[in-house]
Order: C-alpha cells, then sequence, then structure tokens
C-alpha cells in the first residue's frame, strides 16, 4: 500500500501520506502505472458525469473540462515533458544542446505548438465518444497510457546522472508489463460491464478496439524509444512524460477509427 500511495503520489497531484519513502526499490510502483491512470480516469469521468448533467446537450464542454481534469490531476506534469521532448527533438542540435533544452524551463514554439495540438486532439475525439456513447474511453485512456509507457522505462538508461526519471528508467521488467497489461483488460472489462451494462457479446467489439488501441500505442512507444536512443543516448523523465502523452492520443485515435469500423 505504501509503494502505490508513494506512486500515486510521484505520478499526480492527489494529496496522499505517502511518509515521503523514496527508497531503492522505488522503481516497484511501477507494477502500479496503470491503476494509477485509471484512478485518474475514474475522477474525470465522474466529472464529465458530473458537467454533463448541468451541460447535457454540450459534448464539447464536457470533453473541455475532461481534459482540463486531466492536466489538472497531473499537475500538466507529461505535458510539461512533451513539450520539452519538442522542443529538444525538433532543434536538430548535439545531444548535450538537446539535453540542455529539456532542462530549459522557457517554452519554445515547437512546444507549443505540440501541447496545443494534443489538447485539441484529445478534445475533439472525446466529444466524438460522448457523441457515439463511448464516455468510457474517459476512463481508461490514462490506464492505457501508463501501462504501455513502462515500455520506455525497459532495457534503456539515462543520459543524466540526476533526474527525476532515473529511479524507473531502465528498471523495468517484463513481469510488470504482464502484470499491467492483465489488470488493465480486466479493469476494462469491468468497468464496461458495471457503467453500460454490457453482456460478455456485447463486451467484443468496445474490448477488441481496447486491445488494438494497446499494440498500437505500445509500438508507439518503442518509437519513441528508438528515436530518444538515437538522438540523447537514453531516456529522460521528459521523455516518459511525452510518452505518456503520445500513447494516451495515439490509443485514442486508434480507439476511434477502429470503433468506426467495428460499430
Amino acid at each position: 500500500m505504501k509503494r502505490f500511495l508513494g506512486t500515486l503520489g510521484f505520478l499526480t497531484r492527489i494529496p496522499v501520506k505517502t511518509g515521503g519513502e523514496f527508497d531503492e526499490e522505488f522503481h516497484k510502483g511501477m507494477y502500479y502505472f496503470p491503476l494509477v491512470g485509471f484512478i485518474i480516469g475514474i475522477i474525470t469521468y465522474l466529472v464529465s458525469l458530473l458537467v454533463g448533467i448541468m451541460f447535457p446537450s454540450d459534448a464539447l464542454v464536457i470533453a473541455i473540462i475532461a481534459v482540463f481534469t486531466e492536466v489538472f490531476l497531473t499537475g500538466a506534469l507529461h505535458l510539461d515533458g512533451l513539450g520539452d521532448t519538442a522542443d529538444a527533438f525538433f532543434s536538430n542540435r548535439d545531444k548535450d544542446r538537446m539535453l540542455e533544452i529539456m532542462k530549459d524551463s522557457r517554452l519554445g514554439t515547437n512546444s507549443l505548438l505540440v501541447i496545443m495540438f494534443t489538447i485539441l486532439i484529445k478534445i475533439g475525439v472525446i466529444v466524438t465518444f460522448l457523441n457515439r456513447g463511448m464516455s468510457y474511453m474517459i476512463a481508461i485512456m490514462p490506464m492505457v497510457s501508463r501501462l504501455v509507457v513502462i515500455l520506455l522505462a525497459r532495457k534503456t538508461e539515462s543520459p543524466r546522472e540526476n533526474g527525476m526519471g532515473n529511479v524507473f528508467i531502465g528498471k523495468a521488467t517484463m513481469p510488470m508489463i504482464i502484470v499491467g497489461l492483465v489488470y488493465t483488460l480486466i479493469l476494462s472489462a469491468g468497468f464496461l460491464y458495471i457503467i453500460n451494462g454490457m453482456s460478455v457479446a456485447g463486451m467484443y467489439a468496445p474490448m477488441g478496439c481496447i486491445c488494438i488501441g494497446i499494440v498500437v500505442a505500445a509500438i508507439a512507444m518503442l518509437l519513441i524509444k528508438r528515436s530518444s536512443n538515437k538522438k540523447i543516448g537514453g531516456i529522460t523523465g521528459d521523455v516518459l512524460g511525452c510518452g505518456i502523452e503520445v500513447a494516451e492520443v495515439v490509443f485514442i485515435l486508434v480507439v476511434y477509427f477502429t470503433a468506426v469500423l467495428l460499430f
């Protein structure tokens, strides 16, 4: 429980009593990454339901508040990593200069554009989910993104001696991925059953979309890892944050286009 609370406090701004523990085995908290994502998703989903009661016919308002809620819960930590990574990787500089750019607190053009389009894509796709009766994806997408990001921390290293991400980088294991995948699918199926009252047969299509989305998002993570290793010689905490945002966007886009074909 302490490990879970520590991971929850690290990845979110949810006030939890962690005891300030940050030991050598803190990386084992990666087992809980998808669970933390599910908690973020459930809170975001509940907020969207509340907003839906207030604005029942305005999917755009619901989508905007949902995205804002997720950003608020994470303290924009992952968006910051996305922006820093975009500024560095698109600068076409050498490794050392890219690492310096990542540390720079100033917002560059690439950062601004990537963050803006990421938020707009999320809002647009969530609006579509709401209109198609797929609001449950609001709860599932943060869980999936934090599942596949574990791939970024596996079999790699950090180009920095110090950094927040170093506690996880290079320490992810295959059991973490497998365990996370299993309970991600179980939680997804259980959520569909409870919220939508779907029968087992009725869950085939949405679960199929989710599985396809997970696979494609995982491939995206492997491509990011390959690019990061080539550009800066490893993975940083900013790249991990970037991975979460990219995985979420890739996942919801794949689910959307797959749902169009299956539903």
